[in-house]
């Protein structure tokens, strides 16, 4: 028994006649018969008693209609959907923790808008996690920080932020420091192996400079806060400060030739295969 079988079997139960059911299905009567002889010789048994101008199911060939019905439902609605499919299929997505805070929202917010039957799954890691993913094949597409080797890699940049040094106004009473006296406080500072660590690290191992941590969180917002409670002062995005500089909570530090930005890159694998929602993403980029 095959699909064209149980096509052919719930017309002619539909129109109780093998020449309309024929005729519906733009067959000959003997490929109808043929179908439904097949059918009986399977199954061992009549599905319909022959009358003078119809047919009519047997007690077996309506149990055999009432079991093929939903799986002809189901595959039609497939059959209907199948273009379709390749537009949702899933996005898989890992992101740096400050792609994450600032500007996936509003991506994924548009792309919804433009293709809402596409799940998206996304995963927050740092960014040497996020591209351990990628290279894995367990994610379609990773937002960066930080510098990447390219290799089998599809890179284009997204964006780039600045990095701000932040104090409470109590904790630093002036706005401008040399290096040695930022590195003399106690640095409230993102994790080892984030990409704002790093930078701020290279920057100051090139000026013949170690760093000392007081706090290291993965949660921007923790130092932030701990920056506020004048525990020490932090290096962190200057879009996630901006508004606390703004209403006096925080103040920005700066030290002459000492400026550090980071770029956020969109990665992809190239090797792996872009689905048309995939490709639908990436021009939202």
């Amino acid at each position: 028994m095959n699909f064209k079988h149980c096509i052919i079997f719930r017309e002619v139960a539909r129109v109780e006649n093998f020449t309309k059911a024929a005729n519906n299905l733009f067959i000959t009567q003997s490929a109808v018969s043929h179908a439904i002889r097949e059918l009986e010789n399977e199954a061992e048994t009549k599905l319909f008693e022959r009358l003078h101008k119809s047919v009519k199911l047997t007690k077996t060939g309506e149990l055999l209609l009432q079991e093929i019905l939903p799986i002809l439902e189901n595959l039609e609605n497939v059959e209907s959907r199948i273009k379709n499919l390749e537009c949702e299929t899933p996005i898989h997505i890992a992101s740096c923790i400050t792609f994450a805070q600032i500007w996936l929202p509003q991506l994924i917010r548009r792309f919804q808008e433009i293709s809402p039957n596409t799940k998206i799954n996304v995963e927050v890691h740092s960014a040497l996690k996020a591209l351990k993913l990628l290279k894995q094949g367990k994610v379609d597409i990773a937002f960066i920080e930080g510098k990447i080797i390219q290799g089998a890699l599809e890179i284009r940049k997204f964006s780039s932020y600045e990095l701000c040094i932040v104090s409470s106004p109590s904790y630093c009473n002036t706005a401008e420091l040399s290096l040695s006296q930022l590195l003399g406080m106690d640095l409230l500072l993102r994790e080892r192996g984030s990409a704002v660590r790093e930078t701020f690290e290279s920057a100051v191992t090139l000026q013949g400079y170690k760093v000392h941590a007081s706090w290291e969180s993965v949660d921007s917002q923790s130092l932030i806060e701990a920056t506020k409670n004048s525990l020490g002062v932090s290096i962190l995005p200057k879009i996630l400060v901006e508004q606390e500089i703004e209403k006096g909570n925080l103040i920005q530090i700066f030290i002459p030739d000492f400026k550090l930005f980071n770029d956020i890159t969109v990665v992809i694998n190239k090797n792996k295969y872009k689905s048309a929602s995939l490709e639908k993403l990436c021009k939202l980029i």
